[in-house]
């Protein structure tokens, strides 16, 4: 049995880890810029349910985080999905409110009732909501032979204004300020104790 010996004394030990520590620095400053984000990205997360009804999770999985490292030393949480941009900021778009194509609220709507598939099918058609009317729906003819009763399956609308209720800027700031010095502690010691 062979046992080695630490023979470096205290000092050479503190010298050669102070010597270290701009690297250790960087790499604590990536580790702590990456956990942020990540816990950044887990708070957008958590907090979707209490701003939004979820159908899928399709947007949970389009939060993503960029990892630092320690030559950019920049950690980035963002969010794959164009169309949450006016649930950020508000303003006013375009939508197809399903009708008749999503039995409740909470329902999910598969991509073959989406207006483009249904418009594929017979039976089918966009047409005003009442004879005279600038508003167009997409109806379904309950029989190929007649044309009436009709089912509503989708309203669409030109201009609806949406209300500002993602909080995705604020939540990420938030986050990142209770959090950075927090992950950069922890990151620090670790580097220093395997140095």
């Amino acid at each position: 049995m062979q046992v080695e010996l630490d023979t470096e004394s205290p000092q050479a030990r503190f010298n050669r880890v102070m010597g270290q520590l701009p690297k250790q620095i960087r790499y604590a400053s990536a580790v702590a810029l990456t956990r942020t984000a990540q816990d950044a990205q887990e708070e957008v997360r958590r907090q979707l349910p209490s701003r939004f009804i979820m159908r899928s999770q399709w947007v949970p999985k389009g939060i993503r985080i960029q990892r630092a490292t320690k030559t950019t030393l920049e950690s980035t949480v963002r969010v794959l999905d164009d169309f949450m941009a006016l649930q950020e900021t508000g303003g006013f778009g375009e939508s197809s409110v399903p009708i008749g194509a999503r039995p409740k609220p909470t329902s999910r709507t598969p991509p073959s009732k989406w207006p483009g598939a249904l418009l594929k099918k017979p039976k089918h058609f966009i047409g005003p909501i009442k004879s005279g009317s600038d508003k167009m729906v997409l109806w379904r003819r309950r029989s190929k032979k007649k044309s009436y009763p009709l089912r509503l399956m989708y309203v669409f609308e030109d201009r609806v204004q949406i209300q500002p209720r993602f909080g995705f800027a604020e939540t990420v700031e938030q986050v990142g300020l209770e959090q950075f010095m927090i992950r950069f502690e922890e990151a620090l010691a670790d580097a220093i104790s395997t140095a």
